[in-house]
């Protein structure tokens, strides 16, 4: 637990925080830290835990310590810890670790992404620049959620590793969280941020219904011998449909690759997937004498956030709890931070007025929507249509001879801009429109190519 961290000393030191029962920072180090106002047997209530310590949680728990509420950070597992994701950081994400003051230390570690590449089944690629700011990176999983969790205790919250959570108990005035090894914490609002897993959720009455998942497997390859591009390469010519494969560069010698699809009765197994991706003729020649680091692992997507519960009584869902990946690329961490600062904005301008009742709190629920509703919307209906290859072999070609669309659509994709416009019914009118044309301009080159084979009057004169 937190091995590489000092715990020794907290004895000898004053906390940070020392109503807060957790882990706090003193001297540079973590320490760990004791309710010492208040008698033993006396109940602590902390304004907000948290549940979840990935980017979501952690995030949240940033913000609203700097904004001096008492707040205790758990997660079941012991950090630093590995968690199986694409490692990729788009420009939304890494604009809210530049307001948590770790764009500079993220930047350091991280490998910079450049463009954004989309192959179409047949084989055809698209490629457009990733123009907006603060650009792009790939750090993995395991380096950044350290980096944010550091954050938020030096910002002031508590931070309990190893406490995995059974159950989140609300009442009128208070929620209390159930640890898995009989521990209590008590809170006035409780955020949960567990990521894909459901059972938090699920024993607390939040999830009634199991949400559908994508699966997805990926594993590292390194002494790649082809240089790794400073591109996110998303690749729909040998993944299950509707699904997709990646390749993302973590140095010039190392990529995470991937795949990920919706399951249906007809699709394979995860890992025959993912042997099947890897063995496609481009990506094999890419990865052709590279060697696979570490084991392939497997893991489940929610991208269910239009479905999906965002709040309770006493309690706000944030990242991947709420759903909150994006369906058509897999990307969750800016979605995550996003949301974790979306609840700590709005946590602190209730705390702040004093008013914590349901109906307050639950119009956190519009807030996400206002923000992200479109994005995902836009995301299904094209998730959609990688089943049907013709028409995504046809919007490539479509965005390789439209520079404007190219662009404009890469920006979607990263979340840049909203799908204004590019509404379904508008997109396959477009696509209707192209069609028809490469159909009258083939037909109007046959009759060229008839017309200059036909033989003339004098031939036919000729022959006769």
């Amino acid at each position: 637990m937190l091995s590489s961290w000092c715990r020794r000393c907290w004895q000898a030191s004053s906390p940070r925080r020392s109503s807060t029962s957790g882990w706090a920072l003193v001297c540079g180090v973590v320490h760990e830290v004791h309710p010492r106002s208040a008698p033993l047997h006396a109940v602590h209530i902390h304004d907000v835990v948290v549940v979840g310590a990935g980017p979501g949680g952690a995030a949240a728990a940033h913000f609203l310590s700097a904004h001096g509420l008492d707040v205790l950070l758990l997660d079941r597992a012991d950090f630093p810890r590995d968690k199986t994701c694409g490692d990729g950081l788009t420009p939304r994400a890494l604009r809210v670790l530049r307001e948590m003051g770790l764009l500079g230390a993220v930047a350091q570690r991280g490998w910079r992404v450049d463009a954004y590449e989309v192959v179409a089944p047949n084989g055809r690629a698209t490629t457009a620049a990733i123009t907006a700011e603060p650009g792009a990176l790939v750090i993995p999983r395991h380096t950044l959620d350290e980096m944010i969790v550091r954050q938020a205790i030096e910002s002031g919250a508590g931070f309990l590793d190893g406490v995995g959570v059974n159950r989140v108990e609300p009442a009128p005035t208070q929620a209390t969280v159930h640890a898995d090894d009989g521990r209590i914490f008590h809170a006035r609002v409780v955020v949960i941020a567990t990521g894909a897993a459901t059972g938090v959720l699920t024993r607390s009455g939040m999830l009634r219904h199991k949400p559908r998942h994508m699966l997805a497997m990926r594993a590292y390859f390194g002494d790649i011998q082809h240089e790794v591009a400073h591109t996110f390469q998303l690749r729909l010519d040998g993944a299950p449909m509707p699904g997709y494969g990646w390749i993302f560069p973590v140095d010039s010698k190392v990529a995470n690759v991937g795949v990920a699809f919706m399951p249906g009765r007809r699709s394979p197994a995860a890992s025959l997937a993912f042997e099947r991706f890897i063995r496609g003729a481009a990506v094999q020649s890419m990865l052709e004498d590279s060697r696979r680091l570490g084991p392939v692992k497997g893991y489940p997507i929610r991208t269910d956030f239009l479905r999906s519960p965002t709040c309770a009584e006493r309690t706000l869902l944030v990242g991947e709890a709420a759903g909150l990946v994006n369906p058509l690329t897999g990307e969750g961490i800016d979605y995550a931070l996003e949301s974790g600062r979306l609840a700590a904005e709005h946590l602190v301008d209730l705390f702040q007025q004093g008013e914590l009742a349901t109906e307050r709190l639950t119009a956190y629920h519009a807030l996400l929507h206002a923000r992200f509703q479109k994005i995902f919307q836009f995301g299904e209906w094209v998730r959609d249509w990688y089943g049907h290859a013709p028409l995504v072999n046809v919007l490539v070609a479509l965005a390789n001879r439209r520079p404007e669309l190219r662009q404009l659509l890469t920006n979607i994709v990263l979340g840049e801009r909203e799908p204004r416009g590019y509404r379904p019914a508008t997109m396959l009118a477009r696509l209707v429109i192209y069609l028809a044309s490469c159909q009258l301009s083939a037909v109007s080159h046959q009759r060229q190519r008839d017309e200059r084979h036909a033989p003339t009057v004098a031939d036919r004169h000729k022959t006769c």
